[in-house]
């Protein structure tokens, strides 16, 4: 085999490694998780996603907890997302996308809010559980 053969053969080795190693990092990148938490219990859901009854579509919302009388409730609150938002200045709307009552169990106490979402029977998404900033329960959904 002369030299230039050899050449040849490791460029178009060196090129289709290269080429594998692209496709590898670009598949990577195209998925996504299914939600992301903000440092002030915002959400952002890039699937849909139940909670209680309620289908939430793909979006930012805001997360509360209150409790009514011996209820406690767990609330999504969507947030509306202009061109040229920041986490930090995004409109709430006043009406909540979802309501849901919930259990409480006691846990650690938590710096940043966390969400744990589950696919039900149906094969759907939804909200199993959610822990709020500087509280220190778990809420049952």
């Amino acid at each position: 085999m002369s030299t230039k053969m050899i050449r040849t053969i490791v460029a178009v080795a060196i090129f289709a490694s290269g080429i594998s190693l692209l496709a590898l990092q670009v598949s990577a990148q195209d998925k996504k998780p299914d939600f992301t938490i903000g440092n002030k219990g915002e959400i952002h859901f890039n699937v849909p996603v139940k909670a209680g009854s309620t289908l939430l579509q793909p979006g930012m919302y805001e997360i509360q907890h209150a409790v009514e009388g011996n209820d406690h409730v767990i609330t999504f609150k969507e947030v509306e997302m202009p061109a040229g938002y920041r986490h930090s200045n995004t409109p709430v709307k006043p009406q909540a996308a979802a309501r849901v009552k919930c259990k409480v169990e006691p846990a650690a106490k938590v710096n940043k809010t966390k969400i744990t979402v589950r696919t039900n029977a149906a094969g759907e998404k939804e909200v199993a559980e959610v822990q709020v900033a500087g509280e220190a329960f778990k809420h049952l959904l």
